[in-house]
């Protein structure tokens, strides 16, 4: 019973804001009377012989009860109050305020009684209710309010008028999920001839099997002769006894809004957002944040000297694609939901798109593009720039001496140059060669290495970007929309846990 309870109620939270039916305004309704109802005594059954004008209704409550309640000084009302029998009165009086039957109209069966030997229906609350069919609107009221908060009908019916559409389309139709707590009766068979009293019963059987109540028991009875009144007596013991009618009240309720409130949801459902609409979302917010050229700048200040610290700023985002992109997610979220539903998932598409640009380009902002240079990168550029000076020097030390051999100049022979040989080779040439040619080496080397690592960090650089760019994705629209479909989904499975 919580079970199926908390079921709506979960229904209901999900739902809120979501699922405008007026459906939700009943399930409250009910979750409302299921509270107030278990609070109440749960040592008593409240049990009510309703029907219509002429029905017997009132003989049969006092043939039921043993006596005939007029005599004790409580006249029937000619008010829209019910009249109560009470089978063990101790801690009923809150449950009788709650159904609102009035002080006068409550009847001890022990004290009128006090044999014991009706002590097998102890915890009985027996009420005969006004006519349903009464000219009198009051009285009408007063059935339709009772009618929600018994835990036990008792319809009784005549041969004259058990196929009055009124009964069965206003009454007992709404009721066809309460067939767990719903008695048919078929009053004053002892004034048909047997023939005719077996046609209208199976006659009423036929309707009440269209109105969904295929379960419930059709008893013929005679409150004048007392046909039936044992099966019927045994039937209310042993509800008493199990006390599981207000149990089976409150699950045919919840059962009954859950199944209404599915029958409004309809077959609509959300879509799916899977990986194709997130890469393409990711796809179309990377290219509004241009996070191709923060790449590319990345790429190339890599290796760069004096770049250290260099950061790319990404360019201003490209606000029309961004909302654009995310409102196309926003429909591939929506599936074919419509109303509130439909609403709620096209509501959070719009605001999260005004918020996406703003959030993108912060986020971008705030990633450190620099990646300082490996030491090998390094120390091939200080070997480059040591082989380069050498071989310059050499030349230059080479150059001098060529000068001072072919030219008389003063300053030249001042200097008086060292050429000192090494291995028979001039040191200078060797400087001029060796320099020269390691030093190019190096630098060619060097250039398509930095090539290679320039389109390396670029590549790296737009992975990077890419994945902040699907973190902002998922945070700001991805996530939020999935959590509305699992919204979703949680109404609908609570509804379905309700109504099974």
């Amino acid at each position: 019973m919580t079970t199926r309870l908390g079921a709506i109620s979960g229904a209901l939270e999900a739902g809120a804001g979501r699922f405008f039916d007026p459906s939700t305004t009943e399930a409250r309704a009910v979750l409302e009377r299921a509270g107030a109802r278990l609070e109440l005594s749960l040592e008593h059954t409240v049990v009510a012989l309703a029907g219509s004008t002429g029905s017997g209704k009132s003989s049969l409550f006092n043939a039921i009860c043993g006596m005939d309640i007029a005599r004790v000084g409580v006249r029937r009302p000619t008010t829209s109050l019910p009249l109560a029998c009470i089978w063990g009165a101790e801690g009923v009086d809150p449950l009788l305020d709650w159904l609102e039957v009035p002080a006068l109209n409550r009847v001890s069966r022990e004290s009128v009684l006090d044999s014991g030997e009706d002590d097998a229906l102890d915890g009985l609350v027996l009420l005969d209710l006004p006519d349903h069919d009464s000219t009198e609107s009051m009285h009408r009221d007063t059935v339709d309010r009772l009618v929600e908060l018994v835990d036990l009908f008792i319809w009784v019916m005549d041969p004259q008028k058990y196929a009055d559409a009124v009964i069965h389309e206003q009454y007992l139709r709404p009721l066809s999920a309460h067939s767990d707590v719903t008695v048919v009766l078929l009053n004053q068979v002892d004034r048909l001839p047997e023939a005719d009293a077996e046609a209208c019963l199976n006659d009423l059987r036929r309707l009440l099997d269209e109105d969904g109540l295929a379960s419930a028991p059709l008893l013929p009875v005679s409150a004048a002769t007392g046909v039936g009144l044992d099966i019927l007596t045994e039937r209310l013991r042993v509800a008493v006894l199990e006390r599981q009618a207000i149990r089976n009240r409150i699950e045919a309720d919840a059962q009954r809004i859950a199944a209404r409130m599915e029958s409004a949801l309809g077959s609509t459902s959300p879509g799916e957002i899977g990986e194709t609409e997130t890469e393409r979302l990711v796809a179309s917010l990377g290219a509004a944040a241009g996070i191709d050229v923060m790449a590319e700048q990345a790429g190339e200040a890599y290796l760069r000297r004096g770049s250290a610290g260099v950061l790319p700023e990404p360019p201003p985002v490209d606000r029309p694609t961004v909302e654009a992109a995310v409102h196309e997610v926003g429909r591939a979220a929506m599936g074919s939901l419509a109303g509130g539903w439909g609403g709620s998932v096209r509501a959070l598409a719009a605001e999260q798109a005004t918020k996406v640009p703003a959030a993108l380009h912060d986020t971008l902002m705030a990633v450190d593009l620099y990646r300082p240079p490996s030491g090998r990168w390094r120390l091939s550029g200080v070997l480059e720039w040591l082989a380069l000076i050498a071989g310059l020097f050499g030349g230059l030390w080479a150059l001098l001496l060529e000068l001072a051999a072919r030219l008389d100049l003063a300053w030249l022979n001042e200097i008086d140059l060292p050429d000192p040989d090494v291995a028979g080779s001039s040191l200078p040439l060797i400087l001029l060669v060796a320099g020269g040619f390691v030093g190019l080496v190096l630098t060619a080397a060097r250039f398509g290495v930095a090539r290679r690592a320039r389109r390396q960090r670029t590549e790296e650089a737009e992975r990077l970007l890419r994945d902040v760019v699907a973190d902002v994705a998922d945070e700001m629209v991805i996530s939020p929309l999935r959590v509305e479909i699992d919204r979703y989904h949680t109404f609908r499975a609570a509804l379905a846990e309700a109504s099974e």
